[in-house]
């Protein structure tokens, strides 16, 4: 009777052995079956607008590193424009609710932004921050050019036409951008070294090309001594070097930020003087393949600075500035 009992024992233990085995290896399948399916992980970009040229170009970068990295990459900004932050902040939270692996973001207002970002984090996903930064540091990895040197680069650069002394405006996009404010500060840094420039109180366009070209011509008509005009961002480069155009103006010395095929023709023509020139495309590119790699376990930096150039009439062939000014090859 033990014997039996001893048997019957030892055919239970294999039983609950061969359903345990089973049961694990119908795990593995799955596993393996959703590793198999081909769903891709998707990534959010989300930016502070899509109509400008330089946001255009931040797009081919996040599609060439999505297409590398195997991803499926959403593109999205505020659909009020760049000082639309309640509709920057809605584009963060549908990315939440859609569970999305890994977001991008190029923050429309420094402060703003801040819980929705970090509410994003708290539920597990990854982000990014490309071009402007954010008061907090729980992001993984912030992509940006140095806008504070690139600005003074400009600034000494417009110091030295201006042999030191002039009155100078600067035009800017929107307040409380953190890139407006370090394009801002390093420009007025260098400026505050020559006592014989003054500088006009700051004025607003919202990166609109029309206001920034109204803009100009009411400080012009307000200020017949107008020596130059510093232009924070795409939007504004093109604004007020159209406002010179229009006047035929070779006299006011045009500085400005970032460039496009409207900006470039007015660099060759010489209404334009010199334009800071980020890397937006690498921008893209560089912020999307950080998710894949983080998604994938690897380390990634915690500040990396893009770079930028500065283009002039002069220098606008040289083989640095045509591979800014045409970043995905000249047409």
């Amino acid at each position: 009777m033990k014997k039996v009992a001893s048997i019957f024992l030892t055919v239970f233990m294999v039983a609950l052995l061969l359903v345990g085995c089973g049961k694990s290896d119908t795990k593995a399948a799955d596993a393996t079956k959703g590793a198999d399916s081909g769903v891709k992980k998707k990534v959010a970009v989300i930016v502070k607008g899509t109509e400008h040229v330089y946001w255009q170009s931040v797009k081919v970068g996040a599609e060439a590193a999505a297409k590398a990295g195997g991803v499926e990459m959403t593109f999205t900004g505020a659909p009020g424009g760049e000082s639309d932050i309640n509709g920057q902040v809605n584009l963060i939270e549908n990315a939440i609710n859609q569970k999305v692996a890994g977001i991008v973001l190029a923050a429309s207002d420094a402060k703003a932004l801040v819980p929705v970002t970090e509410k994003a984090i708290a539920a597990g996903i990854p982000v990014v921050i490309i071009d402007s930064g954010l008061n907090t540091d729980k992001y993984k990895s912030f992509l940006t050019t140095d806008n504070v040197a690139a600005s003074a680069a400009v600034g000494e650069s417009l110091a030295k036409m201006l042999d030191g002394k002039g009155k100078v405006a600067i035009v800017n996009f929107v307040p409380g951008a953190q890139t407006a404010i370090e394009r801002e500060k390093g420009f007025r840094d260098v400026m505050a070294k020559y006592p014989g420039i003054t500088v006009l109180p700051t004025q607003f366009y919202s990166s609109d090309k029309q206001k920034a070209l109204s803009l100009t011509q009411d400080l012009m008509t307000a200020n017949p001594d107008l020596a130059a005009v510093y232009a924070c961002n795409e939007p504004g480069t093109v604004g007020v070097g159209r406002a010179l155009k229009e006047k035929n103006n070779k006299t006011i010395i045009e500085v400005g930020f970032d460039a496009s095929d409207d900006v470039i023709p007015l660099i060759k023509e010489g209404y334009c003087k010199a334009a800071v020139v980020q890397m937006p495309y690498n921008m893209g590119f560089k912020g999307v393949q950080a998710i894949v790699d983080i998604l994938a376990g690897k380390s990634v930096e915690k500040k990396v600075d893009t770079g930028f150039t500065l283009v002039t009439p002069e220098n606008m062939t040289s083989p640095e500035s045509e591979k800014a000014l045409y970043p995905t090859g000249k047409k």
